[in-house]
């Protein structure tokens, strides 16, 4: 059994309020969690307007099924939403 986890730092350009950022940052964890079946949630940055810090884990058979399944997660985030991604932390247990 393989664990592994992502942190995901990025930047939000629609933001004008800490209300705005709420409802991506909510719209993202849930279409992910929805689409990927994963653990998701904001970690950090709650009280900063353009940036957020989301974490995520899976549980696999492998690590490299694990990081497929996280790398295709980060390409759909980027895809679909207004962000600038400038940290990914990865993670294996």
């Amino acid at each position: 059994m393989a664990f592994a986890g992502m942190e995901i730092s990025f930047r939000l350009f629609d933001a004008y309020s800490l209300k705005d950022k709420r409802s991506v940052v909510k719209s993202i964890i849930h279409r992910m969690h929805n689409k990927f079946n994963i653990s998701i949630a904001e970690i950090d940055q709650q009280d900063m307007l353009n940036e957020a810090v989301i974490g995520m884990s899976v549980v696999s058979n492998t690590y490299a099924l694990c990081h497929q399944m996280l790398d295709h997660v980060l390409a759909e985030m980027e895809e679909q939403f207004e962000i600038e991604v400038f940290k990914v932390e990865r993670f294996e247990w």
